[in-house]
């Protein structure tokens, strides 16, 4: 399940934010909760830079992952995933750790 792209479970918030990653390894996928980052079009957020906030393709569509966004989202609500950012992995990983270690 980890960096599986899901839509966004939120419907007043799919607009904005229409998908999230699940971040959470596999091994720690204990419990009824994932921690999840949402994802939104990149035209919609503008011009992004830095190791914060990655740039990624869905189905040959450009979309920044919010990591300032970080949440929990019960797994009973991650249905239908709609593809995987595993291509983005190394990306992904150096914004989890700027966030977290700030190497």
């Amino acid at each position: 399940m980890q960096l599986e792209v899901f839509p966004n479970p939120l419907v007043r918030a799919r607009g904005a934010y229409p998908y999230l990653v699940v971040l959470q390894a596999d091994i720690a996928a204990l419990g009824r909760d994932r921690i999840v980052a949402f994802l939104a079009a990149r035209a919609a957020i503008g011009p992004v830079g830095g190791r914060l906030m990655p740039v990624v393709e869905i189905g040959g569509r450009e979309f920044v992952l919010l990591m300032p966004s970080l949440t929990n989202v019960p797994v009973t609500e991650l249905r239908n995933p709609v593809g995987d950012l595993k291509a983005f992995r190394d990306r992904i990983v150096d914004a989890i750790d700027w966030v977290f270690l700030g190497s």
